[in-house]
């Protein structure tokens, strides 16, 4: 504070106690030179191969409730989406070769009639893998694909990359690209969005509009969450247009609970989704 602003300050001031305000007080931190080298892409390829190879290796049995939804877009302008069918499932896995589904609840918005196409199906494999996830970021995958890191980002005390990966070949039809969100506390994919340049199955899809894959923590261990996709036929579809959404959720987790194998006796890990 300046001297003219004290005595001016003192001059009309009662008497008393005087607080001064200061006002010409700066601090400056120095910048801090990091010399640390940053960790590569092909060390974060490798360490999210290992983290998935590690999230793998916990499970030993799995139980969850599966619920898969078919939601049809109508062709007449203006007419609102409408849900077509839904299935709910229970799913029971076990290491190494077990796998049965059980169907709880089937919803369908119009009696199947004749004439009507076969239903889809969902297999549900006895692995924990995950192939859905990490299918690219496997390590034979690798010669497949290439990436690269799309950006870092400070969620809560770690730091979670973005990164994304193509084809290294285009004569390889319907292979997709994406971005994939890593975690870096267990180096593990929580998310991914995938697009196909092409369509994989042309014959039957115009196009794959969108798929998105999400985890979430159970127990201490990641697992499915939700499935999005969005497809559009390259024809009509009876009852349900040409552009489709199919949406899988995965609630209510029991994580090695030590299923018994009798559990198992006359299953079958293949599910019916309904539709034409």
């Amino acid at each position: 504070m300046s001297f003219l602003a004290v005595f001016l300050a003192a001059a009309i001031s009662p008497p008393g106690p005087t607080l001064a305000v200061e006002d010409t007080m700066h601090t400056e931190v120095p910048p801090i030179v990091v010399h640390a080298p940053r960790v590569t892409l092909d060390e974060i390829l490798a360490r999210v191969a290992r983290g998935e190879a590690k999230r793998e290796s916990l499970l030993t049995d799995q139980t969850f409730l599966a619920t898969a939804r078919v939601v049809a877009h109508a062709a007449e302008k203006g007419k609102e989406p409408s849900l077509y069918s839904e299935t709910v499932v229970r799913v029971y896995k076990k290491r190494p070769d077990k796998v049965k589904a059980v169907v709880l609840r089937r919803y369908r918005a119009t009696p199947k009639g004749k004439g009507s196409g076969g239903d889809a199906s969902i297999r549900f494999g006895p692995g924990m893998g995950e192939r859905l996830v990490n299918f690219a970021f496997r390590p034979e995958s690798r010669r497949d694909f290439k990436y690269h890191i799309v950006g870092r980002d400070i969620v809560g005390n770690h730091v979670v990359y973005r990164i994304a990966f193509e084809p290294r070949s285009l004569l390889v039809p319907g292979q997709p690209e994406g971005l994939v969100w890593v975690d870096t506390n267990d180096f593990v994919i929580v998310r991914q969005e995938i697009g196909f340049e092409r369509s994989p199955a042309p014959l039957f899809l115009e196009r794959m509009d969108r798929m998105v894959i999400e985890r979430e923590q159970e127990a201490g261990h990641w697992v499915l969450r939700r499935v999005l996709v969005r497809a559009t036929a390259t024809f009509p579809i009876p009852k349900l247009g040409r552009t489709v959404d199919l949406s899988l959720q995965f609630d209510d987790y029991a994580i090695n609970s030590g299923l018994p194998d009798s559990l198992f006796r006359g299953g079958s890990g293949r599910v019916a989704v309904e539709g034409d």
